[in-house]
């Protein structure tokens, strides 16, 4: 195994993503013997469908300057991981655990002081990916909670018992947030299980 398959292992996180357009047919089967990744739409690169079909759960390599673009993980990573028995996709949740010790970055208050929205803004530029960790999330919105993640960069969380007024404002910063994205993902609001495979390592 090279040191860099090595070295990407400590760097590799869950992202979300929106599927490629069924046009783009994937060149080989690479990855077909991984029971837990799907090539049906990505090409070559790992990725699993979700319960919505906007989005498929993907993962990505975060490069040691934060100023350069992060990379998707390839089927010859995945390969050589697998091939020396490494349980790569629960290690991209620890490593994604570790970079969330802070869990959003911003944060809007209702007047009770209660929470009405979470921003996860995190500087390696995956803060979408932090809406991946329910277990955490479900702590600070016990009677449950939505989501959405209107570009890569930016995950939001908000509680489920939403006026209409609140609704109205949350969807309104999300749209904001859509329209500007320089990696946009999508618009809505979501449930967090519709994001989330039953099988993964998330808590």
């Amino acid at each position: 195994m090279s040191h860099t398959i090595i070295d990407a292992l400590d760097r590799v996180i869950p992202s979300l993503v929106q599927p490629l357009p069924r046009s783009i047919v994937p060149t080989d089967e690479t990855l077909s013997k991984h029971t837990n990744c799907l090539c049906a739409s990505r090409g070559d690169f790992p990725h699993q469908k979700l319960l919505i079909s906007d989005y498929d759960l993907t993962w990505s390599i975060l490069e040691c300057d934060l100023s350069q673009c992060s990379q998707e993980v390839s089927a010859e990573m995945v390969t050589a991981w697998e091939a020396a028995g490494i349980n790569w996709q629960q290690r991209a949740v620890i490593n994604l655990k570790v970079a969330s010790r802070e869990l959003w970055t911003h944060r809007q208050l209702r007047p009770d002081g209660s929470l009405l929205m979470a921003l996860m803004m995190h500087d390696d530029g995956f803060g979408s990916s932090r809406i991946l960790l329910s277990g955490y999330l479900q702590q600070h919105f016990p009677a449950g909670y939505y989501v959405a993640i209107p570009d890569r960069r930016i995950g939001i969380a908000t509680p489920s018992n939403l006026s209409v007024s609140e609704r109205q404002e949350i969807q309104d910063s999300i749209q904001s947030y859509y329209d500007r994205a320089s990696m946009p993902i999508g618009s809505q609001l979501l449930a967090p299980e519709d994001l989330i495979p039953q099988h993964y390592y998330w808590n």
